[in-house]
């Protein structure tokens, strides 16, 4: 696998997963961050087994160049440590690349970091929820219902049913 990838759209990506991961779990590639690249671009995904976010990177959204160079593959990386050292590269453009090892080099500018990845064939699938019905919302709609009622929600763990878990 080899990507070559803006910063900021990868460490946007990496914030929005990583909400997902939690360092304490029974499951411990659930610990790491899944990074898929395909033909078409790049997928990240993060879960804790109860929940799971997928954020997708384009090659290229309305004109804007996101990734460079990419080449299929896919890896699982400790979500502690891969966010820390994207977040603190010194250019805008990050290469990363892995080999038949799962050890993956990451450069940008002088700066170049090695880890130890996961093989993703470990990782727990994601259950595609299928469905006849499906609508969209504006995001300042959703935004507005969501302010409008998160008032009704509980904070009481006796009485959880209203705490929608």
């Amino acid at each position: 696998m080899k990507i070559i990838i803006n910063r900021e759209k990868l460490m946007e990506s990496i914030q929005h997963v990583t909400k997902a991961i939690s360092s304490k779990t029974a499951i411990p590639i659930l610990a790491g961050l899944k990074i898929q690249a395909s033909a078409n671009g790049i997928t990240l995904t993060g879960s804790n087994s109860d929940i799971t976010i997928e954020s997708f990177i384009p090659i290229e959204e309305e004109g804007i160049q996101f990734i460079d160079e990419l080449e299929a593959g896919e890896i699982i990386l400790h979500a502690k440590y891969f966010p820390e050292i994207i977040r603190k590269l010194p250019s805008s453009t990050v290469i990363i690349t892995t080999d038949e090892n799962l050890q993956i080099t990451i450069q940008s500018g002088h700066a170049e970091f090695h880890l130890n990845g996961q093989d993703a064939d470990e990782y727990p699938q994601i259950s595609a929820i299928e469905t006849d019905t499906n609508f969209e919302l504006p995001i300042n709609l959703l935004k507005n219902m969501i302010k409008q009622t998160v008032f009704a929600v509980s904070t009481s763990e006796t009485r959880p049913i209203l705490t929608g878990g």
